[in-house]
C-alpha cells in the first residue's frame, strides 16, 4: 500500500510553514510500527498564494490512501486537494484528521469528498484503517463506521518517535533567538476545561497523559544528533506534570535551549528558577484577562491575583515572557478596558498578543453561543483566525452588550496602549518565532 500523508496549506498567516506537521509524522511512526514503510509526507506549508497552491496540487504524488490532517484555515484547501485526488483516481481512499474533522465530523464525512474521518488521537485508527482497507476492501460494509474514534494509548512511552527521516527539517522557519526549532510534545491532554479553548477537541478536558522523562530525553538526544540544540514544547501546558523538576533536572545536563506554554499558577519562584537553568528561554502564558469576571467565565479564576508575583518571578529568572490576552470577553465595557489593561501595564511581561474570542468548531461557545449572551455572525469556520498576515483577526461574536465593531476597537486601543508603554507584540519578536 502506497501511503501519502499531507499537511494542506494555510495562505492566510505571515509564515504557515514555521515546523513539521508533528501529528501526521506521529502516524507515519505508527505506520512503520505496523510494517507499513511506503510512505510519503507531503508538506504544502510553504505555499503563499493560490498560484503556488495549484502547482502543489498538481505535484502530489501518487498513493493508495492519502491522510489529510484539517484545521480551519487549510479545510477549502483540503477540498481542492481531494477533488484533484478523486479526479486523477477515483479509487484512491482519503482519510481526514485533526482538530476541525474531529470537531465537525459528519460535516466533513458530507461535505469534502473524503472517504473517512478519523476523530481525535489518530495513529493507532489511522493504521487500523490502512490494515482494513488493504485486506478486505473499501466500502461501509467493510470497516464502519466511516467516523471513526481515535482512541489515545495510555503509554504514551509506547508511541514511536516522530518519522522525522521523511520531511526535510531545513524547509521550517521557527526561530528560537536566531538559531532553528524543533517542536516536540512530552503530554498529551490536559485537565482544564476552558470554554473558549480550542485544544478541548483533541483532549483538553480529558486524563492528561505523560511521557516519561527517559522517553523525553532519548528523542531530545536523538535530534541532536541531527544537530537541533532549541526546542520548542508544544505541550497544552508543560509545567503541570508532576514530575517537572526531574524533567528539568535531566534537561540541565543537555545544555539545550528551548520554550514553554504555561499556567501561570505553576510560575513559582522555584519553577522559573528550574525552568531558566535546565535552559528555558521563553515562557508563554494565557492570562487572557484581568477582570475577575471574565475570569470565572473562561474557567481560568484560578489564576486571579498570581499575575504580579508569579510574572516577576519569570523576569527574575531571566526569561522572556510572551503573555496572552483576550477581546469580546462578556463583561467587557469601554470602563472595564480601560480599567483592566491599565492595571496590565503595572505587570512585568515582555511581549503580547491579543486576539477576539473567536466560536472555533467543538468549543463551548460555538456549540452554545446564546447560553454565553452571544451570536455568531458569521458560520464561515474556514475564516477563523487568531493572528494572521499583518495582524489580521476575525470578529465574528456579537454579545448583548456589545457589537463586532466594539470589540476591534478596543483590539486596536489595547494594540496601541500596549506599543506605545515598551511591550512588544509579537509578531515583532526578537527572541521566537
Amino acid at each position: 500500500m502506497k501511503i501519502c500523508l499531507i499537511n494542506p496549506p494555510c495562505t492566510v498567516l505571515d509564515d504557515a510553514n514555521l515546523e513539521p506537521p508533528l501529528g501526521l509524522l506521529y502516524i507515519a511512526a505508527v505506520l512503520r510500527e505496523n510494517n507499513y514503510n511506503d510512505i510519503k509526507i507531503y508538506t504544502m506549508t510553504d505555499c503563499k498564494n493560490i498560484e503556488e497552491v495549484k502547482n502543489k496540487i498538481e505535484n502530489i504524488p501518487e498513493a493508495d490512501i492519502y491522510g489529510f490532517t484539517v484545521y480551519c484555515t487549510n479545510y477549502n484547501y483540503t477540498k481542492m486537494c481531494i477533488n484533484y485526488i478523486k479526479n486523477r483516481n477515483s479509487n484512491s481512499i482519503i482519510i481526514l484528521g485533526g482538530p476541525n474533522a474531529s470537531a465537525l465530523p459528519e460535516f466533513t464525512l458530507k461535505d469534502s469528498g473524503c472517504d473517512y474521518v478519523i476523530t481525535g488521537e489518530g495513529e493507532d485508527a489511522f493504521s487500523r484503517a490502512v490494515y482494513h482497507i488493504e485486506f478486505f476492501g473499501y466500502g461501509d460494509d467493510i470497516l464502519t463506521p466511516r467516523i471513526i474514534e481515535g482512541k489515545g494509548r495510555e503509554d504514551l512511552d509506547t508511541i514511536p518517535f516522530p518519522a522525522w527521516d521523511l520531511i526535510d527539517l531545513h524547509k521550517f522557519n521557527r526561530t528560537l533567538n536566531g538559531e532553528r526549532v524543533i517542536s516536540i510534545i512530552s503530554s498529551r491532554g490536559c485537565p482544564n476545561k476552558c470554554v473558549h479553548c480550542n485544544s478541548i477537541i483533541m483532549g483538553a478536558g480529558r486524563k492528561i497523559r505523560y511521557r516519561s522523562t527517559d522517553n523525553v530525553i532519548r528523542e531530545i538526544k536523538y535530534l541532536q544528533s541531527l544537530g537541533y540544540t532549541n526546542f520548542r514544547f508544544s505541550d497544552d501546558n508543560f509545567t503541570i506534570r508532576p514530575n517537572l523538576g526531574n524533567l528539568l533536572s535531566e534537561l540541565k545536563k543537555l545544555n539545550i535551549k528551548y520554550r514553554v506554554f504555561a499556567r501561570i499558577e505553576q510560575l513559582t519562584e522555584e519553577n522559573c528558577k528550574l525552568l531558566s537553568e535546565s535552559g528555558c528561554k521563553l515562557v508563554s502564558i494565557g492570562l487572557e484577562s484581568l477582570n475577575p469576571d471574565n475570569l470565572k467565565f473562561l474557567r481560568k479564576q484560578a489564576h486571579k491575583g498570581l499575575e504580579h508575583k508569579h510574572l516577576q518571578n519569570v523576569r527574575n529568572s531571566g526569561m522572556t515572557s510572551r503573555i496572552y490576552f483576550m477581546m469580546g470577553l462578556p463583561y467587557d465595557t469601554d470602563e472595564t478596558i480601560e480599567k483592566y489593561f491599565k492595571e496590565a501595564m503595572t505587570l512585568v511581561f515582555d511581549e503580547f498578543i491579543i486576539y477576539p474570542l473567536i466560536p472555533y468548531p467543538g468549543t463551548l461557545i460555538a456549540q452554545t453561543p446564546e447560553k454565553f449572551g452571544y451570536t455568531i455572525t458569521n458560520m464561515d469556520f474556514t475564516t477563523y483566525i487568531q493572528i494572521g498576515s499583518n495582524r489580521s483577526t476575525c470578529y465574528v461574536l456579537q454579545h448583548k452588550n456589545f457589537t463586532t465593531d466594539d470589540v476591534e476597537r478596543w483590539h486596536d486601543y489595547v494594540t496601541h496602549l500596549l506599543e506605545t508603554r515598551g511591550r512588544v507584540h509579537m509578531g515583532l519578536s526578537g527572541v521566537a518565532k
